[in-house]
């Protein structure tokens, strides 16, 4: 039978063992392991992967044509004065997924001839390596490693975009008819007649008269509902007609007022990223990314902004287990499959003092790693943590 090679990493998962397989022999690999020159099969431990989901809210103000008049003429105080762009983190979620792990190779070598059962009875994997036992065809849920994914930004809509579309009552007619009388005075020998002419010119109103007439609008408008609501008109109207014209007036009145207050308008953007937990930086704050409100999110190389952290906790779940196998040594030189004890672990994201975002997970490379004793067994095995699910010695 030819040796069998699996040039990508497999993560144990639904792992099946013949009852009728030969004796085995796993050791674990490295850059300086030297070839065992026997057949057999690779395959890798998984590590746990954390992945922050950040969610953003965009929010874009626009100042009114009007803002200066707002106080004035409508006695408003909190208006937006100038254009703007700020960003606000209204949320993260914290996940976890596996990937193999690159410090934990093993080579599963077969020792003997294999029957025709036996060979009947061999691994299957999905297209990515993923160990499936005697199971056929699963799906592939190995969840790839991704820096930083960054979901397309919409564009951000200038003035000339958004004022003929949300300002749109500030395009009322902008000129009015100036009437200016003149008066001449004429002397006839000793009589002084007075002759008055009319001049007539078109001129641009200047934007506190355009402030003055849509504050009047507004007063207006106001009136009017009032009058509709308490009955004035004497007319009896239907519910439907009733609510019909006053939702009508009240929008009416919304878009006047936007005239003087300015708009913010929010868009929500989702910014993802992933940490892999390292055992030399527990209990330890570690920047992830950074966030500025006047930018939103940023890379740790750019300057200003705040830094983002993750802290990954220890449990001591497995404290006692790495100690009575420390104790114990490791005299074999025979090994059975190796295996994943994953510990229970705290994972902290932190904005600042006010937004954090806390969870527990099974973190795999926090954990101890150990073997089965070189037998013939059946062992199924978690997919996530390569931890053992079942067993049973034949």
């Amino acid at each position: 039978m030819r040796k069998i090679f699996f040039a990508f990493l497999i993560i144990l998962s639904g792992f099946f063992l013949n009852p009728g397989f030969s004796q085995i022999n796993v050791f674990h690999i490295d850059n300086n392991s030297t070839p065992s020159g026997k057949e057999g099969v690779f395959y890798s431990l998984p590590r746990t992967v954390i992945r922050i989901d950040v969610n953003i809210d965009r929010i874009e103000n626009y100042k009114g044509p009007y803002s200066e008049y707002a106080l004035k003429y409508l006695g408003l105080k909190n208006v937006v004065m100038a254009n703007s762009v700020e960003y606000k983190i209204t949320g993260m979620k914290v996940t976890t997924s596996q990937q193999p792990d690159p410090d934990q190779y093993y080579f599963l070598e077969l020792a003997g001839k294999l029957s025709k059962d036996e060979q009947a009875g061999l691994l299957s994997f999905t297209e990515s390596g993923l160990i499936l036992g005697t199971i056929p065809e699963r799906i592939d849920t190995l969840a790839k490693e991704e820096k930083i994914i960054n979901k397309e930004e919409p564009g951000l809509a200038t003035e000339k975009d958004v004022f003929p579309e949300v300002f749109k009552y500030s395009a009322d007619v902008n000129f009015f008819e100036k009437v200016d009388t003149i008066i001449r005075k004429v002397n006839i020998d000793t009589m002084t007649l007075e002759r008055q002419y009319l001049k007539r010119t078109v001129v641009e109103k200047p934007p506190e008269q355009k402030a003055k007439e849509a504050s009047d609008y507004i007063v207006k408008i106001k009136d009017n509902r009032f009058n509709l609501i308490s009955g004035f008109q004497e007319v009896n109207y239907n519910k439907e007609t009733l609510e019909y014209m006053d939702s009508q007036l009240k929008q009416m009145e919304k878009e006047y007022l936007k005239l003087f207050t300015g708009i913010s308008l929010h868009k929500t953007l989702t910014f993802s990223f992933v940490y892999t937990p390292n055992p030399n930086q527990v209990n330890t704050e570690v920047p992830i990314f950074k966030y500025m409100k006047s930018k939103g999110m940023m890379e740790l190389d750019e300057p200003g902004g705040k830094i983002v952290t993750i802290k990954v906790q220890r449990s001591g779940t497995t404290s006692t287990v790495a100690s009575y196998l420390k104790r114990g040594g490791d005299a074999n030189k025979v090994h059975g499959f190796y295996y994943r004890i994953p510990e229970l672990a705290r994972v902290t994201v932190k904005v600042d003092d006010n937004l954090t975002e806390e969870t527990q997970c099974l973190v795999s490379q926090l954990g101890i790693v150990s073997f089965l004793p070189s037998n013939k067994w059946k062992v199924q095995f978690y997919k996530g943590t390569g931890g053992i699910k079942g067993m049973s010695l034949e």
